[in-house]
Order: structure tokens, then C-alpha cells, then sequence
């Protein structure tokens, strides 16, 4: 309860800047103040907000429903090593460009009980931002290790690092690791909330830890394991 209570006060303030700009804007078009007679200019920046405003509730709503959902008998058998091939080939423009490599090095294939479209959604979000927060030229390489436990899905990309401060906050509503990043570049802020959410619905555990190379996003899955 108070996680909930959390995270609709950090919605509020997160949403009362996009508003607050959006109505200045329209008000300053309607008095006609200074450049704001330029309408050419400001409308598609109020439409740009409007939509960031859109997609910020959409996303909400969504984690909304996840938050209270019974996967019950939404859950499929999905292969793993195609879900995973189907999230990179949606994010191959992006890698490519930046000029970035993607290596996929699942070997040993297994089946996965999952409600497909939530667990594609927390996987492209998580290969989504190894590509969009690796520099130029760097590589992603996908992988899934056997363990005591079961197995582990890895998702490392290369040329970057995490501090040790901002860790324990990656999960965090709206957390953003580099403070000067606004939403045109940073994103809504909920995209590893939502992957937290997915996880933790499957039962699957999950962390982020920095490696030799760059950083590692992984996940444990053991029940949901179907040979």
C-alpha cells in the first residue's frame, strides 16, 4: 500500500510540469503575448506536449492494471530464444543507428510459461535501453546462462557504467541516473518500474549490476521453466 501511495505522489509531480507548460503555452496564444502570436511555432510544441502527456497516462494506466492483475489464464508457452529474437528485431534500427551490434548467444533454448505481451513489453524495454544508453559503436550481447537455480537471461551492454549511488534507485518511479536528462531525452521514467512490475507478477527475480565491461540487466527464471 504505501509503495502505491509512492508512486501516485511521484505521478502527480511528475505530471504537473508537462501541464503547467502546456497550459502557459495555449494561454499565451490566446492573449497573443509577444512570440506567442507565432502560432505556426507553438502549436506543434503544445501538440508535442499533449502527446508526452498522453503517452505518461497510457503508461500509467497500464502499470495500474498490471499492479491488480491475476496472470491466471493469460500465461502461454513462449520460446524464450523467439521472444527475444522478436524484441531485436524491433530495435535494430535504433542500434544500427548508432552503429551499435546486438549479439544474441542463446544456445540452448527453453519454454517459458508467460503472458506474452507483458514479458515482451518488459523485454523491450530492457534491450531497448541497452541500446539507447550505450555510446555509439558499442555492443549488446544477450544471453542465457544454466544455473543451481535454473536459468539466468542476461542482458549486457558495453561502454557504460552505474554508480554505486544510483543502484538501489534504478527501479524507482521517474528516477533518472543522469540528473540534467529531461523527459525529450530521458524518456517517462517508468520503463524499469514497468519491468519490475512484469518481473515480479512472473515471479521471477531480477537486478542490475555493473560488469568489467559496461552493465549487466538480468533475470532469474526458475518456476516458469517448462522443458
Amino acid at each position: 500500500m504505501e509503495q502505491r501511495r509512492n508512486f501516485f505522489a511521484a505521478v502527480s509531480h511528475e505530471l504537473k510540469t508537462p501541464l503547467t507548460i502546456l497550459k502557459g503555452q495555449i494561454e499565451n496564444m490566446i492573449l497573443g503575448y509577444g512570440d506567442y502570436q507565432n502560432y505556426d511555432k507553438y502549436l506543434p510544441e503544445a501538440l508535442n506536449e499533449a502527446e508526452n502527456i498522453e503517452h505518461l497516462v497510457k503508461e500509467i494506466i497500464d502499470i495500474s492494471k498490471m499492479e491488480s492483475m491475476d496472470l491466471g489464464n493469460t500465461l502461454q508457452k513462449v520460446s524464450l530464444s523467439d521472444s527475444v529474437t522478436d524484441v531485436i528485431e524491433k530495435v535494430l534500427p535504433l542500434a544500427r543507428d548508432k552503429n551499435m551490434e546486438i549479439h544474441q548467444n542463446i544456445e540452448t533454448d527453453i519454454i517459458i510459461s508467460v503472458n506474452k505481451i507483458l514479458w515482451e513489453k518488459a523485454l523491450s524495454n530492457i534491450i531497448g535501453n541497452a541500446v539507447r544508453h550505450s555510446p555509439p559503436e558499442e555492443c549488446v550481447f544477450i544471453s542465457l546462462r544454466a544455473s543451481k537455480d535454473g536459468y539466468a537471461l542476461e542482458v549486457e551492454n558495453t561502454g557504460v557504467s552505474i554508480s554505486e549511488g544510483d543502484t538501489e534507485h534504478m527501479f524507482t518511479p521517474f528516477y533518472r541516473t543522469d540528473k540534467s536528462r529531461n523527459r525529450s531525452t530521458g524518456g517517462s521514467g517508468l520503463g524499469l518500474y514497468i519491468v519490475k512490475t512484469v518481473l515480479e507478477l512472473h515471479h521471477m527475480g531480477y537486478g542490475i549490476k555493473n560488469t568489467q565491461n559496461g552493465v549487466m540487466f538480468f533475470i532469474n527464471i526458475i518456476a516458469s521453466v517448462y522443458r
